[in-house]
């Protein structure tokens, strides 16, 4: 580890922290970590803390840059960004107004609106017209994640979940690098089995990436790697969900385009001009159930294969 260039500190949810979580979300974290901590010339981190809280802050007091990589989920994102930008540590990621809004996907529509599909709060009934995707207002992922076709079935909703109108098409994400302009790094799959996601090939094209731009926008205090999840149909592009953090296809970016992830966000969190990327091959990051790969976590791991 070198001692002459900035220290970053890298915090990663599902490795830094004790924390039980299913192992094939855990599986995605753990790849994350990899490809950040290893991309990083003086980078810190530490490893399955009960009192992760407490090293957490530890941390920020040596180091001059810091990345937090965690859930949205009872705003623990937003609860560790305010502790960086409390410290002395530079936030590598997206500030705390962001994090509370993509926090909370009901925020967060009232942001995008004709952008997204329709949404409405869950009281009882639905306003909106059956098939619905019914979701918790902070869930990460496809975490929680109902499809409701009948009101019979609004029965097994809880009350404080989201309705939305369900948008048949192909599901898929956005990697962004957001500093004095949005930079579209990659457009990616999302390879789906019912709602669990399997994995994402990249880099794919889409004719509307201003859409994407438009909604990130409109979200102040974006920064950093961000994720937009969002399904393609012929008629348009729907945004679902803005993730203000790293997300999975980032373990896959270093590959397909022949670059150092880590180095961009670094050099974006300083300010730097961040060059232009063009893709070099087409990369499929995949979730399996096995023992082997990239990074593997009880019995899932994470594949990197080049496809066409």
């Amino acid at each position: 580890m070198r001692t002459d260039v900035d220290r970053v500190f890298l915090f990663e949810y599902a490795t830094c922290t004790d924390e039980s979580l299913p192992p094939g979300t855990a599986v995605e974290g753990l790849g994350m970590f990899k490809t950040l901590y290893f991309g990083f010339e003086n980078p810190v981190s530490f490893y399955n803390k009960t009192d992760y809280l407490d090293v957490f802050k530890e941390h920020l007091e040596t180091a001059e840059y810091t990345l937090a990589v965690a859930p949205e989920t009872g705003m623990e994102l937003h609860r560790l960004t305010k502790l960086v930008e409390k410290s002395g540590s530079r936030n590598l990621g997206c500030r705390s107004e962001a994090v509370h809004i993509t926090s909370d996907k009901l925020l967060t529509y009232a942001k995008l609106k004709d952008l997204s599909p329709k949404t409405e709060l869950f009281n009882r009934h639905a306003k909106l017209d059956f098939p619905l995707v019914a979701k918790p207002c902070d869930g990460v992922s496809c975490e929680g994640v109902m499809l409701i076709k009948s009101e019979e079935e609004l029965e097994n909703v809880p009350s404080d979940y989201l309705l939305q109108e369900y948008v048949s098409g192909r599901p898929m994400s956005a990697s962004l690098l957001i500093g004095d302009d949005v930079r579209v790094l990659s457009i990616n799959s999302q390879e789906m089995d019912g709602f669990n996601y399997t994995g994402a090939k990249l880099p794919l094209q889409i004719a509307d990436v201003e859409s994407i731009v438009e909604a990130v926008q409109r979200v102040p205090g974006l920064f950093g790697y961000v994720g937009v999840d969002f399904i393609l149909t012929d008629e348009r592009l729907c945004i679902l969900e803005i993730n203000p953090r790293p997300t999975t296809p980032i373990i896959g970016l270093n590959h397909a385009f022949d670059i150092n992830i880590s180095e961009l966000i670094l050099n974006n969190g300083r300010g730097k001009n961040v060059p232009e990327i063009s893709p070099k091959r087409m990369v499929y990051v995949k979730k399996t159930r096995s023992r082997s790969g990239y990074v593997s976590c009880d019995g899932f791991s994470i594949e990197i294969k080049e496809t066409l």
